[in-house]
């Protein structure tokens, strides 16, 4: 069984607990990252949802992550693990994924397919709405700080997450 990360998933050391055997960076074909699940209680709140990622297909896009192979005897246990990580409302799609080496396999996507959308494409907005979140994980700009760190650390160059922790951080010294 193999699980695509291309947030939290690719750094924050779950697999290592759960018997991941091999990790590898690999891409998504026609995904990119995208700010359009409203987190109401993990970095914001009803009041002040915060945008958190997703991923949505897009023809001409390419996503980089994390790639994680498991036993297949551990897949059941690593399918109620992301459930209970990442909520019901997230779907476990299969998805083919490449490794650069050219070689592709199908793994474990979690994607957000439930009612929690952000409809907006207006980066005022998003901003707006990043700056006021703050919910049990702490603040959503702390959020977006740590994925554009983290992703920079793994090599991983996606504008959706640059672009936006640049546009905070200028209009933040405003």
């Amino acid at each position: 069984m193999w699980v695509f990360g291309y947030g939290s998933l690719m750094w924050d050391g779950w697999e290592a607990r759960r018997g991941c055997v091999r990790r590898a960076r690999a891409s998504l074909n026609g995904y990119r990252r995208v700010f359009n699940k409203a987190s109401v209680r993990n970095w914001g709140t009803k009041e002040f949802p915060a945008p958190t990622l997703n991923l949505v297909k897009s023809e001409s896009a390419r996503c980089y992550g994390m790639a994680f192979e498991f036993s297949d005897e551990c897949e059941q246990d690593i399918r109620a693990y992301l459930i209970n990580r990442e909520g019901k409302s997230f779907a476990m799609r299969q998805i083919t994924a490449q490794f650069e080496s050219g070689d592709e396999i199908t793994a474990t996507v979690p994607i957000y397919e439930g009612s929690n959308i952000i409809d907006e494409d207006r980066i005022e907005i998003i901003l707006d709405m990043i700056i006021k979140a703050s919910g049990k994980y702490g603040k959503c700009i702390v959020y977006i700080n740590g994925l554009a760190e983290e992703l920079h650390r793994l090599g991983i160059d996606d504008p959706a997450v640059s672009d936006l922790w640049q546009a905070l951080r200028s209009r933040q010294q405003q």
